[in-house]
């Protein structure tokens, strides 16, 4: 509550401060007019008139380029309109300034009534357009306001203006007369735009589209200002006197303020707003760089835990086969079982090989198809040297990868058909030609394998076969592997195996 108050007080004690300014300067001039109160000789008055009027000129086509040239990326519906509304202000106010008296004839004869009657348009064309600015709110679309059309209005406005005072001014009633000071109409006009004005400092207040504090107390400091400013105007008594020095101060005073508020609309709050967010962002950014290097150590700890656990997977393949090794060895002269322990050996040491690409290798979840069976090869001529026996294995093997439950079943149906090769395919010392074919299409492998060697014995029947041998490869082809696969042992021996890429799914 204390400072709710508190902030009310500050606020009020500023605005008191901008009615105190304005009103001092009248209050000297008022009470101590042998002191204050002075006419200006012409050529004086009408130098810091021009640079008055040109500075009022200057700031209202600011607040013109301001808020029509920021309307593309701000699309703020009510700084495109006040600005537009500050073009027809500036222009007629530059009017007003080549129709003063005492400047050369500006198309029609200049006087006191000419430029009065331009001020006039000016003062009431400004007290409509920031009464009207106040319904147009900053983020919402409206049909007419678009800057074509605005522009377009505002031309057709100032032409409007000009003709009626340069060739129609009897049109309009008199403002100004020589030697009489000003009309009723003049002053009548001037309490309606102050009643304007009152009426906008008022919605203004009340209103919440402003987009900061400070923006409100320049657009309610200014229409402050031009309430003082338009009193002065409704009472002087000569167009050279000092109440039309103050008041003209006054006007550059209020077009500033205006000024600075279409400036923190269009301009510095949204590249505050920039600002804020860019930091925002790299906040974000600099976060995010933490939680990428935290995932990324997490990553590199559970890939060297995965590949941990495939180099003990591997060497406990590798201790099982030690073991039947050095159990078969207590049965040198049972050719039974060391077939067995042989068989089960490069079995073993298949599954063993795929584990040893996987830790050799970045990705822990598949291995390159033409390194894994080259491997195999080079195993195989290990475990069955063939003495006097020359065997050429040719590799037709398209580069591709395949993941660890697809490659294992492989390599078992590979190797069993490779050991066989070197086994029992090239009797009587003849030179072995064994081919290999690897291909992908799409979701799908061929895998093919051809020998030259003795083939099948006749009447050779895979069902019947008792031994695992081939029946073993043709279980993990079609049951593990959901493959088909064919044999033809005629001339040679041939098998084509086709199966899915896409059965399973990566494990990491």
């Amino acid at each position: 509550m204390l400072s709710f108050l508190y902030k009310s007080l500050i606020n009020n004690t500023f605005y008191l401060g901008v009615i105190f300014f304005c009103f001092f300067p009248l209050l000297l001039v008022g009470t101590f007019p042998e002191y204050f109160y002075r006419e200006y000789e012409i050529g004086y008055f009408l130098i810091f008139h021009n640079v008055t009027e040109i500075f009022s000129v200057i700031v209202s086509f600011s607040i013109f380029g301001l808020g029509y040239y920021s309307y593309s990326q701000s699309r703020n519906s009510h700084t495109l309109f006040l600005g537009v509304g500050f073009l027809v202000v500036g222009l007629v106010d530059f009017m007003h300034a080549l129709g003063y008296k005492g400047m050369p004839d500006f198309i029609t004869p200049n006087s006191g009534n000419k430029s009065s009657q331009f001020w006039i348009f000016s003062r009431l064309v400004t007290a409509i357009v920031l009464f009207v600015a106040i319904y147009i709110k900053p983020n919402e679309k409206y049909r007419l306001i678009r800057e074509k059309v605005l522009i377009g209005l505002a031309f057709a406005l100032v032409s409007i203006i000009f003709f009626l005072v340069i060739f129609f001014y009897d049109w309009i009633p008199t403002t100004y007369e020589q030697g009489k000071g000003l009309t009723a109409f003049k002053k009548n006009t001037e309490y309606v735009i102050i009643t304007i004005l009152c009426l906008s400092l008022v919605a203004y207040k009340k209103s919440n589209f402003y987009t900061s504090k400070k923006q409100l107390q320049y657009y309610l400091s200014a229409f402050i200002v031009c309430i003082f400013s338009e009193m002065v105007f409704a009472v002087y008594t000569s167009v050279y006197d000092v109440y039309n020095v103050i008041g003209h101060i006054y006007k550059i005073g209020a077009f500033y303020l205006i000024y600075k508020a279409v400036f923190l609309a269009a301009i510095n709050d949204p590249y505050e707003k920039l600002i804020q967010t860019n930091h925002l962002l790299s906040k974000e950014v600099e976060e995010n760089k933490v939680y990428a290097e935290m995932i990324k150590k997490s990553l590199r700890e559970k890939e060297n835990l995965v590949g941990e656990i495939f180099h003990r997977t591997k060497n406990s393949i590798q201790l099982v086969r030690s073991i039947l090794m050095i159990q078969a060895s207590d049965f040198p002269d049972d050719k039974n079982i060391q077939s067995i322990v042989e068989d089960t050996s490069i079995k073993i040491q298949t599954m063993s090989l795929v584990h040893d690409h996987l830790y050799a290798n970045k990705d822990l979840s598949e291995i390159r198809v033409s390194d894994y069976l080259q491997s195999l090869v080079e195993m195989i001529r290990q475990a069955y040297p063939t003495f006097g026996i020359k065997i050429n294995i040719h590799f037709e093997v398209e580069e591709g990868a395949l993941l660890l439950d697809t490659a294992v079943p492989l390599g078992l149906v590979f190797t069993e058909l490779l050991s066989n090769s070197f086994k029992y395919a090239f009797p009587d010392n003849r030179v072995g030609e064994i081919s290999i074919r690897f291909s992908f299409d799409g979701n799908t492998c061929y895998f093919g394998y051809r020998d030259n060697g003795v083939g099948l014995p006749e009447g050779f029947d895979l069902l019947k076969q008792k031994k695992l041998g081939l029946s073993l490869a043709k279980i993990i082809a079609e049951k593990q592997m959901g493959g088909t696969l064919d044999i033809d042992g005629v001339q040679g021996f041939q098998m084509k195996l086709t199966f899915p890429n896409d059965l399973y799914k990566r494990r990491v």
